[in-house]
């Protein structure tokens, strides 16, 4: 990202009270924004190497296209590598931001046309188990960014860490990538299980990867049958990537399928998969602010959690 982007996008991080203590330019168009959050998507699996990550930036590009203002949550902390699929390089990781070492805008960067990424922290293990003082601080950061766009897609961590758990369960919808192979389709159903053992039971959706012919719907009814009988759970089918040799091509050249190949296979996979999505999501009535709330409930005991992370941007927790 050139210095005048980089200029360009802390403008507008401030103008949207990104930056804690920021004024924004005078502006005759500019008011302050509105305390209505963003709805949030998680992108799950029950292990790495499935397609997932490619499959969460696609959705959020998707989003963009279609004029949605979306940021792209790279919550698999510790081992964050969205910026490298998305070929690009945030100035600084949500560990500096944590830390109190530089601002939140400096941990964004712009992917495509209304699209953003929050950038993780990849190699930093401890980032994976954050204290109650850094969650406080992460969820006031998510309520700022969430007031200003219109969908969060958050990238879990592959497994079923308590932290990964604690974002699936918030979030409004749960996609879960899996791939046709006997042993992803036991980790995607090892996943789900763990969220039902904490609550998770509605909104959950799954999506088969590198699929041939019809067996990635094939792999998501087996899976659909399965939670079901044993969960009471089951997920809705989002969609089937196929396996393309330009998923791997962009994948090896670091830049995202939708802009490198958007005509390809994977391609208009993702785009339909993302039109599925948010064809259904206007259903639940929380909204985004019942996803921050949720999150807060569940990392700070109590409501009131809930209230601090929703108080920078003025807004009021729906209980």
């Amino acid at each position: 990202m050139t210095d005048r982007q980089a200029d360009a996008l802390r403008v507008r991080a401030a103008a949207a009270g990104i930056v804690p203590g920021a004024t924004a330019p005078a502006s005759p168009g500019l008011a302050p924004a509105p305390a209505r959050l963003a709805r949030a998507i998680a992108v799950a699996s029950g292990k790495g190497g499935v397609g997932k990550s490619t499959v969460a930036l696609g959705i959020a590009m998707a989003s963009g296209e279609r004029g949605v203002r979306t940021v792209l949550v790279d919550a698999d902390l510790g081992m964050a590598n969205a910026d490298i699929l998305a070929g690009v390089r945030a100035r600084h990781s949500v560990a500096e931001w944590l830390a109190g070492r530089v601002q939140l805008s400096d941990c964004m960067v712009r992917v495509a046309p209304r699209t953003w990424l929050l950038a993780g922290a990849s190699g930093i293990a401890r980032m994976a188990d954050l204290d109650a003082g850094h969650r406080v601080r992460l969820l006031g950061g998510l309520a700022r960014i969430a007031s200003h766009v219109d969908r969060l897609v958050i990238d879990l961590g592959a497994g079923i860490g308590a932290g990964t758990l604690d974002l699936a369960c918030s979030a409004d919808r749960v996609l879960v990538v899996t791939t046709p192979e006997p042993t992803s389709l036991a980790d995607a159903y090892a996943f789900m299980k763990a969220c039902a053992r904490r609550g998770r039971l509605e909104g959950w959706h799954c999506a088969a990867s590198m699929a041939r012919g019809d067996e990635g719907i094939r792999a998501c009814e087996r899976l659909a049958r399965t939670a079901e009988r044993h969960l009471g759970v089951r997920p809705e089918f989002a969609g089937a990537v196929p396996d393309d040799d330009a998923v791997r091509s962009c994948v090896r050249a670091s830049r995202p399928v939708l802009a490198a190949a958007p005509h390809s296979a994977a391609g208009r996979a993702i785009r339909g998969l993302e039109a599925r999505l948010s064809g259904v999501e206007a259903a639940p009535a929380s909204g985004g602010v019942g996803f921050l709330a949720r999150l807060a409930v569940r990392w700070g005991g109590s409501a009131a959690a809930a209230a601090a992370a929703v108080a920078a941007v003025g807004g009021s927790v729906q209980r």
